[in-house]
């Protein structure tokens, strides 16, 4: 990790870190971003670890723009939570250890694994596979441009816009703690994405707009449907399907007290 943080540390020099606080926030004006700004959100990112509400310790990984393009598993303590991103750092440059997967409705996503084959992070979900893989080469991208790594901001639960690598624009919801526990599809404009958001204040109180959905490898995530049964959100993956239960209640209670 040494050679990684000397990196981190150089990068961090270079470039203005582009991360959450420089997303979109929900209330903003909309700017157009520059392709040079894209082309920095798409190639560059920080790790951020956390307490979840769960008691345990995780990371993200984050791309330039706020996105988040990898989760990893719990951890019982913050030092094996940062040797967690470390084997990311030194796994993630291997288009190897990367395996695709599709969940029972269909989309898709990735995981990546150590050399021994155990899963170190899970990626968001993808509508379509061509999406999934273009997923996998921006985290390769990222993970060799990180410009930073520590714990992640503590503030109010919000909800932030962005614009995703792919270049549509898509929300999702922090909680306090740092964590993104809700994602959106992607919207063609801004203001399509908080009309989104506007959905989810609706619809994220009803505990019937949620459904609990099977991935592969035994683990399980939850989406948010508005009353036309579209999809407006999809959780982060979780262990078992009790866990999917129980982060839908920690969903709704964010979405009531969310800025």
């Amino acid at each position: 990790m040494t050679a990684l943080r000397t990196s981190l540390l150089t990068l961090a020099l270079t470039f203005t870190a582009c991360g959450p606080a420089d997303a979109f926030i929900e209330g903003q004006d909309e700017v157009e971003t520059m392709d040079a700004e894209s082309e920095l959100a798409a190639t560059t990112g920080k790790f951020e670890t956390f307490v979840g509400k769960d008691g345990r310790h995780y990371f993200h990984l984050l791309a330039g723009n706020g996105e988040k393009i990898l989760a990893s598993q719990g951890y019982s303590t913050a030092a094996s939570a940062r040797a967690g991103v470390e084997s990311v750092a030194t796994n993630a440059t291997s288009a190897q250890r990367y395996l695709q997967r599709e969940a029972s409705d269909g989309t898709r996503y990735f995981v990546l694994t150590a050399v021994n084959g155990q899963i170190i992070g899970v990626s968001e979900m993808y509508a379509t596979a061509a999406n999934s893989a273009r997923g996998a080469l921006a985290v390769q991208n990222v993970v060799k441009n990180i410009v930073s790594s520590g714990v992640a901001l503590t503030g109010d639960t919000k909800f932030e816009t962005f614009k995703g690598l792919d270049g549509k624009y898509y929300f999702h919801l922090k909680a306090n703690n740092g964590q993104i526990v809700l994602q959106s599809q992607g919207y063609t404009t801004k203001t399509s994405a908080t009309n989104g958001i506007a959905s989810v204040r609706t619809n994220g109180i009803n505990r019937d707009r949620f459904e609990v959905r099977a991935a592969a490898d035994g683990q399980s995530y939850f989406v948010l449907k508005a009353v036309n049964g579209a999809v407006i959100g999809r959780s982060e993956m979780y262990v078992t399907n009790s866990n999917a239960q129980n982060g839908i209640a920690v969903v709704m209670g964010l979405v009531t007290e969310s800025k």
